[in-house]
């Protein structure tokens, strides 16, 4: 057997470069998926995981909470929920962190499988998939969105399989096993994202389009496709009643869907100040360059979906995300053609111009450089997910469980989940899981409390009332308060309720976080859980340390904890990692 013909030196010197040069892209695409700023609802997102594991069955009604024990709870994060919980347990931290870095990668592999199927240079789509990566990087902490972009991934891919788009014109041949697998994925979806509401409309949207286009175009069996094609998206579409709410759970994501979430910042319009703004102009910028320029034929249904997804991206914040994955997918082959358009025209007016050695060996030096200092710090980013304590209250937990302090406890809504895994003698008023578990009423006076009118921009049931601020101190009987100080209507609304009745004192205070305690409680020396003056603490202590996840209080009780009213709750499986 022949050995194969060695290349040329300048060959083999360019692609040694344009490895490299692949190798810091991939780099560069991992440390954004690396991202280890912790999410606020992860310690929720592992703890109702836990007890799923533990109890092995799904609670009908809430947990963890005593304003809405009886209330129903549509979960529909239970998948992700379980793998959070499993893999904390087993992989711990950095287990985890490697774990969503090579997610977001096997992502990324997706669409350079997809890319290479049409032709395209393996440089051009790592470019463009470094620019999805940089869109996708903002909304990649450890949270149950996670699934949702892969399974976004996946379906995109499953389409790009399903219809036999190198050698042929969309529409003329139609791939059915792949398209058959698509049913599967949404189950998986289903179960483990609300985002498979947009998943569903994209996939539904590529199908029925390209019924579309068979039957304008008059491709031979047209309807027969057609009905085929129609057949899928019926089946992908029944198989998300495959939950264990069935159609319930489309019951509620309508409700919810309908109702407007001003609170809540990923709901919000896209503004200049975003993070994700400038990687959403980029996303703009290469769609219109592609569409503009490609010598390829411009593919309708695509640019329809594009379209849809762009306006959602720009009404939502979270929207940007698939806004990314599509254009990973669908943007490589048309940005290739204008490439190869340039290079053919500049070959027959450039001459010839070959590096010199030195410049290739700058290069290749320069890149290797890039290589190490990628690698330094991506392996820092990959063994620590810390919780800062200038960012969450961390010192105020630690001395609420030192002291015993505990009780139906009222907390700021970024904080709750943190709290309730923390603290599991105290259930809390309201957390992050908003209208899957608890009413509307409930939502109002939470934020009503928090954020007050919020500039007119809220959203509230008629049955709320007018917005008063001091009820959530009085619903339920709350016995404690945890709130940010920055938060300055919640401080003003616990300053004003001090000398009401039932009064409120202060029993902890640092830069960031305020514990307040009802003062029949706390301030009366015959009560049981009489908290003397020298054993709070009140001052301005700020640190900028962190410690790792799940900064769990350090046990070292003081005083035996007090046990509230009982409510449906279940006890804290996590530990200090």
């Amino acid at each position: 057997m022949s050995s194969p013909t060695p290349l040329p030196a300048p060959d083999r010197d360019l692609r040694m470069l344009s490895g490299l040069a692949i190798l810091c892209i991939a780099l560069a695409a991992a440390f954004a998926f690396s991202m280890n700023l912790v999410d606020p609802d992860l310690w929720g997102h592992v703890q109702y995981g836990e007890d799923l594991l533990a109890d092995g069955a799904l609670p009908a009604t809430a947990t963890h909470t005593f304003t809405a024990p009886d209330h129903p709870w549509i979960n529909h994060e239970n998948l992700a929920e379980v793998a959070f919980a499993a893999g904390f347990r087993t992989l711990g931290v950095p287990g985890m962190l490697v774990v969503k870095c090579l997610w977001g990668l096997a992502i990324i592999g997706l669409m350079l499988l997809a890319a290479r199927r049409l032709g395209v240079a393996p440089i051009t789509a790592w470019g463009v998939a470094l620019l999805v990566a940089i869109a996708l990087g903002a909304f990649f902490p450890m949270r149950p969105q996670l699934l949702s972009f892969m399974c976004c991934a996946v379906c995109l891919y499953l389409l790009e399989l399903g219809f036999k788009r190198p050698d042929a014109e969309p529409g003329d041949t139609v791939r059915w096993a792949p398209l058959a697998v698509l049913p599967v994925v949404m189950v998986v979806w289903t179960n483990s994202h609300g985002g498979f509401v947009a998943g569903l409309g994209i996939v539904m949207a590529y199908l029925m389009g390209r019924a579309l286009e068979a039957i304008v175009r008059g491709r031979p069996l047209a309807w027969r496709t057609a009905l085929g094609l129609g057949a899928v998206a019926a089946a992908t579409a029944a198989s998300t009643l495959a939950n264990p709410y069935g159609y319930g759970l489309h019951q509620w994501i309508r409700r919810s869907l309908g109702s407007p979430r001003p609170e809540i910042s990923e709901w919000a319009s896209t503004k200049l100040t975003d993070p994700v703004f400038v990687p959403m102009l980029l996303l703009f910028g290469a769609t219109l360059l592609c569409v503009a320029f490609t010598r390829r034929r411009r593919d309708w249904v695509e640019l329809a979906i594009l379209a849809l997804v762009a306006w959602q991206a720009v009404t939502h914040v979270r929207h940007i995300s698939f806004l990314a994955i599509l254009c990973g997918f669908w943007l490589p082959v048309h940005l290739q053609s204008i490439i190869n358009h340039v290079r053919s025209s500049a070959a027959s007016t450039l001459p010839d111009v070959r590096l010199a050695p030195w410049i290739k060996w700058t290069a290749a030096s320069a890149l290797w450089g890039a290589l190490a200092l990628q690698s330094y710090a991506l392996g820092n980013r990959l063994v620590d997910l810390p919780v800062y304590r200038h960012m969450y209250p961390v010192d105020a937990v630690q001395f609420m469980s030192e002291r015993g302090v505990s009780g139906r406890l009222v907390v700021a809504f970024n904080w709750a989940q943190y709290a309730l895994a923390a603290l599991p003698e105290c259930p809390v008023a309201f957390d992050g899981r908003f209208r899957t578990c608890y009413p509307q009423e409930v939502v109002d006076m939470h934020f009503d409390f928090l954020i007050g009118e919020h500039g007119g921009q809220r959203f509230r049931s008629p049955k709320s009332g007018p917005i008063d601020g001091a009820r959530v101190l009085a619903f339920a009987e709350p016995e404690l308060v945890l709130v940010g100080r920055e938060s300055e209507e919640a401080v003003k609304n616990l300053e004003a309720a001090a000398a009401g009745t039932p009064g409120w004192t202060l029993l902890y205070q640092d830069r960031l976080a305020q514990v307040w305690g009802r003062s029949d409680l706390y301030n009366d020396p015959a009560s049981p859980r009489y908290l003397p003056v020298d054993q709070r603490i009140i001052g301005e202590h700020y640190s900028l340390t962190s410690r790792q996840w799940p900064a769990l209080p350090m046990q070292a009780p003081t005083a035996a904890p007090v046990t509230p009213a009982p409510v449906a709750r279940t006890e804290n499986q996590s530990t200090e990692s």
